[in-house]
């Protein structure tokens, strides 16, 4: 039988009947669960002591927060020193100043830094951590997107943002299985994104101790979960299938991008994890995190992270025990035309008759201003996504279509605006247009074949991949792109070529060169993470 999708009205929290909402939802939680999260603290193997001098303090605290974006002010000097003296350990750094020279000199995705990084952040996560976001999810949240898609697209995007060892993407791959009946209808993507390679790799692996089930009910458990002779959990495979883990570091790397999927999101679940950032930090991921969901998205953050202050680009919604964020429907930003200076006719001043008896002044004509040429609208396009105005930017492209229906750059460029917006009908529209316009261009195939990823048609984007490689063979993004999804076919010998091919390109180009349709990536740090899954 089908299940109801029409999602119930929004009530706030002190509006909200307990005994009406107990009974909604899937159960995850056990029946006496108060919503309380204690932490029960377990120490690691004791270190010793490193106390910072204040030259090291400073150096290695502008490192970190360059380079990884986490700030130790003064009362957190002291994890600091922690976590390098568990570096040092590992490496068998004679000093502080070695490490320094050491991390200087390594590659973001060498082993040290890698290191460092699994000494910084902690990744204290559970399942269904927090109840109240789950039941935000269950109850409102993912019903609402369900009744909007049922009868059309049937396409969900969800991104665990900071997923550490991968309690969070797997919690809400289980409730997704809980909500809608016969999922393989949906087109579902859960990305799972982290900085910590080793947190990622437990994550892929799906084997938990029964700390991570702390206040989870039992029913669960024993519905998604193996046990094994070790008093381990496995996550069962269906489960697994649907979350897909990427390294990503939410400073450094770009986003929104087709390019590694984090577009058009319908909930992003970004918790603890802006509270070890400085504010100006904090400000550029949450604009990023804001511009990466699809309008109307959620974004659902710690109960320690909301601040209004940092959250003024979205919409506060109250749920029961919770606040999250819903980006509006419509821009906030003013349309150009509207900011655009107008001059207003005036009217001509009349002229003063001659005096009688006196001959009419000689009047001469001032010399013609010179106006500056008008600026090619495709370009202003261009420097207006970079911008991040992308509804003016399309303004401009069909103020170009105007002007020259054969400017065939101006179709594509339609095409991947459409694409990083969700909208992959008018994508695949543009794409084709610009195709059916000049089959010789390259890029339209390559945007064609993100469309075609995310819909599921994995056979058809590595068509089109293969038809832009042919089509320009120093074509980087299109040798990535491919090795990606020669790897989710299993195919490992063919990726590998990809990658290699990819890495040789990239070995030819400034390190500070930005990659070409990679949506800012820079080609010395395309090439380390090819470099990481390589070896």
């Amino acid at each position: 039988m089908k299940a109801n999708l029409t999602p119930p009205a929004r009530v706030s929290a002190d509006d909200e009947p307990k005994d009406a909402r107990a009974n909604m939802g899937p159960r995850l939680y056990p029946e006496n669960y108060d919503h309380f999260h204690r932490t029960e603290y377990r120490l690691d193997t004791p270190h010793k002591e490193i106390v910072l001098s204040q030259m090291d303090y400073e150096r290695f605290r502008e490192f970190v927060l360059e380079t990884i974006g986490l700030d130790y002010p003064e009362d957190k000097r002291y994890l600091l020193g922690w976590g390098l003296d568990k570096v040092m350990e590992a490496t068998a750094c004679a000093s502080l100043d070695d490490l320094y020279s050491l991390l200087r000199a390594a590659s973001p995705t060498s082993v040290i830094w890698d290191r460092l990084v699994s000494a910084l952040t902690v990744g204290e996560t559970y399942f269904f951590r927090n109840s109240y976001h789950f039941d935000a999810l269950a109850k409102h949240i993912l019903p609402d997107i369900m009744s909007q898609r049922e009868h059309s697209s049937r396409r969900i995007r969800i991104w665990s943002a900071g997923c550490a060892t991968g309690e969070e993407p797997y919690s809400v791959a289980m409730l997704l299985r809980e909500l809608i009946p016969h999922l393989e209808s949906w087109n579902i993507l859960i990305l799972a994104t982290d900085i910590n390679r080793e947190a990622l790799r437990k994550a892929k692996e799906g084997v938990y101790a029964a700390w991570s089930f702390r206040g989870v009910d039992k029913r669960v458990q024993d519905a998604y979960f193996q046990p094994d002779d070790q008093k381990q959990f496995a996550i069962a495979d269906e489960v697994k299938r649907m979350v897909t883990f990427e390294h990503l570091n939410l400073v450094a790397d770009p986003y929104p991008s087709l390019a590694n999927n984090t577009n058009a999101m319908d909930v992003i679940l970004c918790r603890n994890v802006t509270i070890y950032f400085k504010a100006e930090v904090t400000r550029k991921v949450l604009a990023n995190l804001h511009a990466s969901l699809t309008d109307g998205g959620w974004l659902i953050p710690g109960a320690a992270e909301p601040n209004m202050v940092f959250y003024s680009e979205f919409e506060p919604r109250n749920f029961r025990g919770t606040t999250v964020y819903q980006k509006s429907a419509t821009s906030k930003r003013m349309p150009s035309s509207v900011w655009a200076f107008q001059p207003a006719a005036i009217a001509a001043a009349p002229v003063a008759a001659p005096l009688p008896g006196k001959p009419a002044a000689r009047t001469t004509e001032p010399p013609p201003v010179k106006l500056p040429p008008a600026r090619d609208a495709y370009q202003v396009a261009l420097e207006l996504v970079r911008a991040g105005k992308i509804d003016e930017a399309l303004a401009k492209l069909y103020e170009k279509l105007d002007q020259d229906a054969n400017f065939v750059p101006t179709y594509y460029a339609l095409g991947k605006i459409y694409a990083n917006k969700g909208n992959l009908e008018q994508a695949q529209s543009w794409c084709e247009k610009a195709i059916k316009k000049d089959k010789l261009h390259p890029e339209p195939y390559y945007t064609l074949s993100l469309v075609y990823e995310q819909n599921g048609l994995i056979e058809m984007a590595m068509d089109a991949l293969k038809k832009a490689i042919y089509l320009d063979r120093n074509f980087i993004m299109a040798h990535y792109n491919l090795a990606q999804l020669y790897q989710c076919q299993g195919d490992e010998a063919s990726a590998r070529k990809s990658l290699e091919n990819a890495a040789r390109l990239l070995q030819a180009q400034p390190r500070e060169a930005k990659v070409p349709e990679g949506d800012g990536i820079a080609a010395g740090r395309l090439f380390e993470l090819i470099q990481s899954e390589l070896t």
